[in-house]
């Protein structure tokens, strides 16, 4: 008997689901407090402190940043054709989102003290606008060759990582009190509160939603500009609303947790793997409960690692990535 999509994704779905589950009660758990498992149905007035203000906002964030990164991924490598195409690769997150977004909001209520506008609200905006500026410049100077769109990703994460590294040194030495923003680079979760958690959600959920319910539009642009135009769709305008959308889930999850790489690289081409199927439609949805899950076991194994010390994401992630997109390297080679 052949086996059918549908078999695959209800597979997919048999693998992840309860993976999702445990790792949801592994993050409750683990941390510099261990929660004993009894506990988190009977818990103590301190194990409710901790679980209700730093475990479920650090598990909600993990599901948030993992949705948006996964489908920001898939869409990225649909609308650019690229398979290497995702947030940090690209330079959207590392680049743009984080010195156009999250350093300046940061700046501007230090130096200046914008009245009425907490930082909560100004840094995903800024980070939205930056995010926009990198995949500009990236989409730019990456025409052409398929390769060129990485080479100009990993040049603009360069610089504005580095721009970063510089003002954020030169910051604290004028402005000791000021936290320091260098952190952004490595990505965590650790810290997020509620309130961070309701923006992120506030704004991800609308547009991941809008993306699940366009996939079969995603998918006739990812054929080719003429498909689209055939079905209906105009490709240029579909394209650059599909970037601002990528852009503004993207910075949304930088400004509060920073630079998490490489899960818009592996989820969307682990899901096809799984599936057996490119079809955007499966895909992208597939890929928020996949995406959330490998973000759910990164944190983690972040804290894991190195007992007593909070290891960046990124590393983790970076882990995984790397050969992943040496892989993809390799293939299209």
């Amino acid at each position: 008997m052949i086996a059918t999509v549908k078999d695959f994704i209800i597979k997919f779905l048999w693998i992840f689901i309860p993976l999702l589950l445990i790792g949801i009660v592994l993050n409750l758990i683990i941390g510099e407090v261990t929660i004993p498992l009894k506990a988190l149905f009977d818990p103590t007035n301190t194990y409710r402190v901790i679980i209700m203000d730093i475990r479920l906002p650090e598990v909600l964030a993990c599901l948030v940043v993992g949705s948006n990164l996964a489908v920001a991924g898939a869409v990225m490598q649909a609308v650019f054709r690229n398979p290497l195409a995702e947030p940090y690769v690209t330079g959207t997150a590392s680049g743009g989102a984080l010195f156009g977004g999250a350093l300046l909001g940061l700046l501007t209520y230090a130096l200046f003290k914008v009245p009425l506008i907490s930082p909560i609200i100004l840094m995903p905006i800024l980070s939205f606008l930056g995010a926009l500026l990198a995949t500009a410049i990236v989409v730019i100077f990456g025409r052409g060759y398929w390769l060129s769109l990485i080479l100009a990703g990993i040049a603009v994460s360069i610089l504005f990582s580095s721009i970063v590294m510089i003002l954020d040194t030169y910051l604290l030495t004028i402005i000791p009190t000021l936290p320091a923003i260098v952190y952004l680079l490595f990505g965590t979760v650790s810290g997020v509160n509620w309130g961070e958690d309701i923006v992120m959600l506030s704004v991800s959920l609308p547009i991941l939603v809008y993306i699940v319910m366009s996939s079969h539009e995603i998918n006739l642009l990812m054929m080719s500009d003429e498909v689209a135009q055939a079905g209906g769709v105009s490709p240029r305008a579909f394209r650059n609303l599909l970037i601002a959308l990528v852009g503004l889930v993207t910075a949304v999850s930088v400004s509060f947790t920073g630079i998490i790489g490489f899960v818009g690289l592996m989820t969307p081409h682990i899901t096809r793997l799984l599936i057996s199927s490119s079809d955007n439609s499966r895909v992208i949805p597939l890929s928020v409960i996949s995406g959330s899950t490998i973000m759910l076991y990164a944190n983690v194994a972040s804290k894991v690692l190195v007992p007593g010390v909070v290891m960046p994401i990124t590393a983790i992630t970076s882990l995984f990535g790397v050969p992943v997109l040496l892989i993809l390297l390799r293939g299209w080679s």
